[in-house]
């Protein structure tokens, strides 16, 4: 099953047993006695909450499921939720249900509920889950990198069972030790491949970029053979949700990225940006003025300062920040900034935390040089570097760059050459597959960065 409708389906069922825990409820207090009536009054407030209840799982990443249920992260977010839940009966206390001691019965049925659904999930996945049979051509770093990761993770659906290594490259000593277990059968040519699809079948093929020129003849004559074909970047990108910048060509690129930066849907986001900046403009005024008081109040120098930096097009502009470091913090040149960088004030790891030393990038945002979703925007200096070190990193230019992005929302605090290269894989895949469902993923997401104290 697909992962998202997988996603979508648990949601529901999770949607389902808090209106069952109401009506549970429900009947213990009222009995038989009017209970549709009653079911009807509280549904038609608790099945708003439940909405709330899914999306903050949603925000919390409850919905992850190929990996096992975060407990601590659960507990967290049901507490969000019952505090939303109590703040609401408190500001409307004129609601015609008395639903207080109704929410805590709830609660308690509803995390039995949820718990025990959810055990009974794993159960499955682990042990009765649908695995396809999976096939790699070629062994190259990034075939053996996702075919191990695939291996180890088996919630994600696939199972291994084949690799086609070539003659030339089977020997015992370049071979991975999880690839000579036994249970993985090595072919040494195309033809091996062929008989063993005659004899064992297999659900997909993934075939190297390095490897698709030799055999592409021999795939176009295993189609009746039913098998699903992929190159390795269309289905890294299927599983990671990152383009993996060192094993895709620059044909994969003209095929999948050149729908270029001045589509429909990039001017609706433009408008879209303008909008929220203007609805929300009150509070980001309240919160711009505390922080350039807190700035100045504990360092000297000034409260925001400017910078060049790299956006649309690989044109250069003025980006605003509030200073979070020394105003000496670059004398010696452009250095790149940490996470627990020293020349930090004592304001600046808690601004930047929370995001706050981004709040001036509004006058960006207003003024066309960023969007509120998109890559963060990198300095010249280093963008120079990058393209000349990371294959296709000019490419992250396609789009504005944003307050808060994919690679800020998936991935940790990034201050090195190869940090650069695995964000810039969140970059590309957000820059192929841009649309407004990714960018509202990326602001619920962004909320838990926040929440969790885990700012990039």
């Amino acid at each position: 099953m697909n992962r998202r409708l997988l996603k979508f389906f648990v949601a529901v069922i999770d949607y389902f047993l808090l209106q069952l825990s109401l009506l549970l409820v429900l009947y213990f207090r009222f009995g038989n006695n009017e209970l549709w009536f009653h079911w009807v009054r509280h549904f038609q407030l608790f099945g708003f909450f439940g909405l709330i209840w899914i999306l903050n799982f949603y925000i919390a990443d409850i919905y992850n499921i190929t990996q096992k249920l975060d407990y601590k992260r659960f507990l967290l977010s049901m507490t969000i939720n019952v505090g939303l839940a109590v703040s609401f009966f408190y500001i409307f206390q004129d609601i015609p249900i008395s639903p207080k001691t109704n929410l805590g019965l709830i609660v308690v049925v509803y995390t039995v509920f949820f718990l025990s659904w959810r055990n009974i999930l794993e159960l499955f996945m682990d042990r009765l889950g649908i695995h396809r049979s999976l096939i790699f051509i070629g062994m190259d770093k990034h075939s053996l990198d996702l075919a191990y990761k695939l291996m180890s993770s088996p919630r994600l659906g696939y199972s291994l069972s084949g690799f086609v290594i070539g003659d030339e490259s089977f020997t015992s000593d370049n071979l991975p030790e999880w690839l000579k277990n036994g249970s993985i059968h090595l072919m040494h040519s195309m033809d091996d491949l062929s008989q063993y699809l005659e004899k064992k079948g297999a659900h997909s093929i993934v075939v190297s970029e390095n490897w698709y020129r030799d055999v592409h003849q021999h795939l176009y004559r295993l189609f009746p053979k039913g098998v699903r074909m992929y190159q390795l970047s269309t289905f890294w990108e299927q599983i990671e949700e990152t383009i993996p910048v060192n094993a895709t060509d620059e044909l994969w690129f003209l095929q999948n990225m050149s729908r270029g930066p001045y589509s429909v849907y990039h001017r609706l986001k433009r408008f879209s940006d303008i909008i929220i900046v203007l609805v929300f403009l009150p509070f980001f005024l309240f919160f711009f003025l505390l922080t350039a008081l807190l700035v100045k109040l504990t360092s000297r120098g000034p409260a925001i300062y400017k910078q060049v930096r790299v956006g649309l097009g690989n044109h250069n502009f003025t980006i605003f920040k509030f200073r979070s470091m020394r105003v000496d913090a670059e004398l010696n040149g452009a250095v790149w900034a940490s996470e627990k960088d020293p020349r930090l004030t004592v304001i600046g790891d808690f601004i930047r935390r929370f995001r706050l030393d981004e709040l001036p990038q509004i006058i960006n945002v207003i003024r066309g040089d960023m969007s509120i979703i998109g890559p963060r925007p990198e300095r010249p200096e280093f963008v120079d570097k990058l393209a000349r070190d990371i294959p296709h990193y000019n490419l992250r230019h396609l789009v504005k760059p944003g307050l808060t992005g994919w690679a800020q929302v998936k991935y940790r605090y990034g201050a090195s050459v190869k940090d650069a290269e695995i964000k810039l894989m969140y970059d590309l895949f957000y820059v192929k597959n841009i649309s407004p469902l990714l960018d509202i993923r990326i602001v619920l997401k962004t909320i838990l960065t926040l929440l969790s104290k885990a700012g990039r």
